[in-house]
């Protein structure tokens, strides 16, 4: 994940930020980079971006060291190399980086090529989530609950911070809490509680949150049953390519008949409206979102 920043370069501010980073300017070759990575102001060119991250970050620039970490892990303008990504992301980690230590703990659980440490993983994603990155919190929750190799599983950890990390409306967070109060693992059974959560989760687009509501209201469990909605919601995840919601739908489809496919179609037109107009009213008026 690179460093979100929302202000565009236009090509005036673009011809002196790159004078500035020809001098040597750190934060300017940083912006420089960024404007190349995603293509503001000129054409998108991942490699001249890791070339200009990669002066910024030898000159110990956070952002820089974070976002060419990241496009050593993508593979982005450079051969993907997982080592260089822990290196980056290590190096703007310890500079007390929330985005960058959370990078970094993904890499020591999840990389296919670098050694897994979980333990190190963890006092990364702590670290993160100190500082109220919700991402990390959901990492974190989610290490203590699958665990890992040497490291054992902690439900009462795992709630906390999957509940802290769904209160900042992680999406992921919401849904794997949801299953948790679905299945009681952790926690009380609370089926009800379950159908909220998933439903906080599937209205932010998570496509496991809008498969998991589908299929409550397909059974009726925790909610009224309703073929439509949950033709509605499996459809809304299978469209996200989510296969298993699409076995789902199709099940579905076979039982409930002509008149409740078209009532979860227009379910479905009501909810893209809907969709439509929210991003209408949080868009101004030069096209750039708050």
């Amino acid at each position: 994940m690179f460093i979100p920043e929302t202000a565009l370069l236009a090509q005036p501010d673009l011809e002196s930020t790159k004078a500035s980073a020809e001098r040597g300017d750190a934060e300017a070759e940083f912006q420089l980079g960024r404007a190349y990575d995603r293509g503001e102001g000129t054409p998108k060119d991942r490699a001249k971006a890791a070339e200009w991250y990669r002066k910024s970050a030898d000159q110990g620039n956070l952002k820089a060291q974070n976002n060419l970490g990241t496009l050593y892990r993508e593979g982005f303008g450079v051969s993907k190399d997982d080592a260089e990504a822990v290196k980056w992301y290590r190096l703007a980690a310890e500079q007390g980086a929330s985005l960058a230590q959370d990078n970094l703990g993904q890499l020591l659980t999840k990389s296919t090529a670098v050694p897994h440490n979980f333990k190190e993983a963890e006092e990364w994603f702590r670290k993160s989530a100190d500082q109220g990155f919700s991402l990390a919190e959901f990492h974190l929750g989610e290490l203590y609950f699958r665990g890992g190799d040497d490291f054992a599983p902690d439900q009462a950890k795992a709630i906390e911070w999957l509940t802290k990390a769904a209160a900042g409306k992680n999406a992921s967070a919401q849904n794997l809490l949801g299953q948790l109060y679905e299945d009681g693992k952790g926690v009380e059974k609370n089926v009800p509680k379950a159908v909220e959560l998933f439903r906080a989760s599937a209205e932010q687009g998570s496509a496991l949150g809008q498969e998991n509501l589908g299929r409550l209201y397909s059974v009726g469990k925790g909610v009224e049953q309703s073929m439509p909605q949950a033709w509605l919601w499996l459809k809304l995840s299978e469209q996200q390519g989510n296969k298993f919601a699409e076995k789902r739908l199709m099940e579905l489809e076979y039982m409930m008949g002509l008149d409740n496919i078209a009532k979860g179609k227009h379910l479905l037109e009501e909810y893209r409206n809907h969709a439509s107009t929210a991003a209408r009213r949080e868009t101004p008026a030069n096209g750039q979102p708050h």
